[in-house]
């Protein structure tokens, strides 16, 4: 597991890790400026692109990268939730400190459905093209980020989400049915 610092947040590579009571920090941590996380983010944008790229434009829609998900779906749900980060961070900077994430599981299901029915319902170029500026606003809003919850949302919602769905469209594509 690899240890990411930044300001005051620990995460993982897995998420983020409650470091109450634990006594120092692991020796493999790792301290991210905001270049570098802007680095890593830009790095995991393109993995996922060239993911997408070594499935063939004709399966791009095809369900079956997750249950239910095409990979057309999930890179839309990746830009999307850039872009709600994005959002979020220019919120809390423009002073809105309430908790974007502050719902239970049920609520994110059916958001997450919602995204994933909104991408079905687009073209595999509204996608594409649609997708890529919301990374990009994204590296945007990290100069905005004016605490340590902004730059942990901007971790989760890009490079450790981007990294989770490069695994399984790879594999969709590395296994064609």
């Amino acid at each position: 597991m690899r240890f990411i610092r930044v300001g005051k947040i620990v995460t993982t590579d897995r998420g983020p890790v409650d470091r109450r009571g634990r006594p120092g920090l692991p020796e493999n941590e790792v301290t991210m400026d905001r270049d570098e996380l802007l680095e890593r983010e830009h790095a995991s944008w393109s993995a996922l692109e060239a993911a997408v790229g070594r499935v063939p434009a004709d399966r791009r829609a095809v369900d079956g990268v997750v249950p239910g998900w095409s990979v057309k779906d999930l890179l839309w749900h990746c830009a999307y939730w850039a872009g709600f980060c994005a959002d979020t961070i220019e919120a809390r900077a423009a002073g809105d400190l309430s908790d974007p994430w502050d719902h239970d599981d049920v609520y994110w299901d059916a958001e997450n459905d919602r995204v994933a029915q909104e991408s079905k319902a687009m073209t595999w170029e509204t996608v594409e093209s649609s997708a890529a500026a919301r990374p990009e606003r994204a590296r945007a809003a990290l100069a905005k980020a004016i605490d340590d919850a902004s730059v942990k949302w901007f971790v989760e919602e890009t490079f450790e989400h981007y990294d989770e769905h490069v695994v399984e469209i790879a594999r969709f594509a590395d296994f064609p049915p």
